[in-house]
């Protein structure tokens, strides 16, 4: 990390790089730790809010704007333990907040998959937790938000606000402004978890056993990503159990993951290592049983995933993730299981979950099944062309995409897919008419 200026302000130059290492950029970065340096920068400068740096898709840096480094306003500020109402600052890893909450008897039932996420982040993202279908996106918890406008200083707001500023900044991607704090409404955590296991034939069948199970704590599915039993797999069911032997909580000091793991030097995500992690999985998960399970691995799967994640290599990976309406899944996954047999790319994994919501803006909801596959960043044409025939489907089948999750998506793709896209972005060009904000993630995708 290095240093430079812009018009007098002292930045550090640092390369960034997303999640997925498909993007990465040498920018400037300013690290306030007042709310009167979010002030500092010139007012035509180009910026965006930055957390740890876990987004897959390079959504807090771009080449053209400076990355507000906002890991010092990560304080807690109140919790009001009758009410289950929690005002805590922007640049909080949801990690260390729950583990905060847990034992004192109150917790976030949404939360994204890797602890090192940021409040101001999911706000941004308007992110889902372990059962969306039940808990809804990260804004059903929002009470109140407060933002930071370069030149009008910092506003409070709530879903009253008539000047749509609140609903841009939900699912926003930072355009809107810099989230400085938040006020979240609490839920009461189970006394511990039961994890029973549902095995299904295919995707159809999972769909099936997702809906039946929609009230669950926890609720996704693993699935075979092999042409030969493509589907086929288990759906984890995370029951409140009282006679569970696992904690709801785990006060023991726990390191989790940083927002980037050192990858290793080449990929083992090729057709042998699939096959075999495949193999490995089936034998471990696909049996029926009930297994106790701590709130806080149930919370943070990713805190245990760091392997994983460095076998994709420096050329790293690539998500595709896209919602599926009920009426339409059962077709698209037996297309999709064609596609596969035919074109056998390489998936080092595929997931599902159930959703029961309202699509707003870019935000990921609706009310479907999603399925989310990772695969090795493409070093071949098949692989390329698996990604437009798996969005081509996905469109054909009335499939929404995730941008937070994608970064093969660009502005064409989800014109298609998002009916009313011209209409959001012009919404959130209102709040952002200068263009002071933008990443590398809102300019791929024409915001």
């Amino acid at each position: 990390m290095s240093g430079t200026e812009v018009r007098g302000l002292a930045l550090a130059r640092a390369r960034l790089s997303s999640f997925d290492r498909q993007f990465s950029a040498e920018v400037g970065v300013q690290q306030p730790d007042r709310y009167r340096l979010l002030d500092a920068l010139p007012a035509d400068q180009a910026r965006i809010a930055r957390g740890s740096g876990a987004s897959y898709v390079a959504a807090s840096f771009g080449a053209q704007s400076v990355s507000i480094d906002m890991r010092s306003f990560n304080r807690l500020l109140a919790l009001d333990m009758r009410t289950g109402l929690l005002c805590v600052e922007a640049g909080a890893c949801i990690g260390d907040v729950q583990r905060f909450l847990l034992p004192l008897g109150w917790y976030l039932p949404i939360a994204p998959g890797h602890p090192r996420a940021t409040i101001g982040g999911c706000i941004a993202a308007d992110v889902h937790g372990k059962n969306p279908a039940r808990d809804g996106t990260f804004r059903s918890l929002l009470e109140e938000l407060q933002l930071h406008v370069p030149g009008h200083g910092l506003f409070n707001l709530d879903a009253r606000d008539s000047s749509g500023l609140f609903a841009a900044t939900c699912g926003g991607l930072g355009l809107s402004g810099t989230i400085t704090r938040a006020t979240l409404r609490l839920s009461r955590p189970p006394r511990a978890l039961a994890l029973r296991r549902v095995l299904v034939d295919d995707l159809a069948q999972a769909a099936r056993v997702l809906r039946e199970a929609a009230n669950a704590h926890v609720l996704y599915g693993w699935h075979d990503s092999r042409p030969e039993h493509f589907g086929r797999g288990v759906i984890h069911v995370g029951l409140s159990d009282d006679e569970a032997i696992a904690p709801a909580f785990d006060a023991s000091p726990r390191r989790d993951l940083p927002a980037h793991i050192a990858p290793w030097p080449l990929s083992v995500w090729n057709r042998g290592g699939i096959a075999l992690a495949n193999a490995w999985l089936s034998q471990r998960w696909r049996r029926p049983g009930i297994e106790a399970m701590a709130m806080a691995k149930a919370l943070f799967p990713l805190n245990d995933a760091r392997r994983y994640f460095a076998a994709f290599g420096r050329a790293g990976m690539v998500e595709l993730q896209w919602l599926i309406p009920h009426d339409q899944f059962e077709a698209f996954a037996a297309a999709l299981g064609e596609c596969v047999k035919r074109s056998r790319p390489r998936i080092a994994l595929i997931s599902s979950k159930i959703f029961d919501g309202l699509a707003h803006g870019l935000a990921f909801n609706g009310r479907g099944i999603s399925l989310a596959l990772h695969l090795p960043a493409p070093r071949e044409i098949p692989q390329y062309a698996f990604y437009e025939q798996f969005a081509e489907l996905a469109i054909a089948h009335g499939g929404r995409p995730n941008p937070i999750k994608d970064s093969t998506l660009d502005e064409a793709m989800l014109r298609r897919a998002i009916g009313p896209f011209d209409a959001i972005r012009a919404e959130l060009a209102r709040h952002n008419p200068e263009r002071l904000f933008g990443s590398e993630l809102t300019r791929r995708i024409g915001l």
